[in-house]
């Protein structure tokens, strides 16, 4: 039996996911009511646009959202977005918000997602969200580049120290080419590792950042 494992948060109108950046807004273009008279009553459709901007929910960092001359979301090759294998990190017995390159210690992470679980989307729709947050430092993702992760996706309200303006999470593993997902959620039920991630944004040229449904496939 096939088992699906949502690791997404819904997109909602006028959601905040981080601060200062606008929340989505959804247009009614076309109704059920409306849109049959178009069709002489024979059928019905609705028809609605979304204006977000890229970093709303869970959404995927390409490394041109870093970088000026490096890919761009349609450029970010497949293999590193779906069906992968994944490895289960467990950081929410950390010691202080930093996790160091202690937690991967050990873990073939050679062409695999890395999902790391802090237990911060418990916060999620509350102001305690944008509280100071738990992190990768510089030389966790230094050895998760080292050790060959073609994915790494969080749950925190993002992979940096907020509080550092060098942003060495986004630098270092976007710099080698690798996705980063943040603001997941329900990363316990990933525990085990066993099924495939996919986490596949649209394929926009001159996008750097996009929402995506990221979840597990078990079968």
């Amino acid at each position: 039996m096939t088992q699906f494992i949502e690791l997404s948060h819904p997109i909602v109108e006028g959601m905040k996911t981080f601060p200062g950046l606008p929340g989505p807004k959804s247009v009614l273009l076309f109704d059920h009511a409306g849109s049959s008279r178009m069709y002489k009553e024979q059928a019905s459709f609705l028809i609605a646009s979304l204006h977000l901007c890229g970093n709303t929910g869970t959404y995927v960092d390409s490394p041109y959202h870093r970088f000026p001359d490096a890919p761009d979301l349609s450029g970010l090759p497949l293999e590193r977005l779906a069906d992968l294998e994944y490895v289960y990190v467990d950081a929410r017995g950390r010691d202080g918000r930093g996790i160091g390159p202690a937690s991967f210690e050990g873990l073939d992470c050679r062409g695999k997602a890395v999902l790391v679980h802090t237990g911060w989307d418990e916060r999620w729709g509350t102001e305690r969200y944008f509280e100071p947050n738990p992190f990768l430092n510089e030389d966790a993702c230094l050895k998760l580049v080292e050790a060959g992760a073609v994915f790494v996706g969080i749950d925190s309200v993002n992979i940096d120290d907020m509080s550092d303006l060098r942003r060495p999470a986004h630098t270092v593993l976007l710099g080698a080419g690798v996705p980063v997902c943040e603001h997941m959620r329900n990363l316990g039920a990933a525990r085990g590792g066993e099924g495939r991630l996919h986490a596949v944004p649209i394929a926009w040229q001159g996008g750097a950042t996009f929402p995506v449904r990221a979840y597990i496939v078990r079968r």
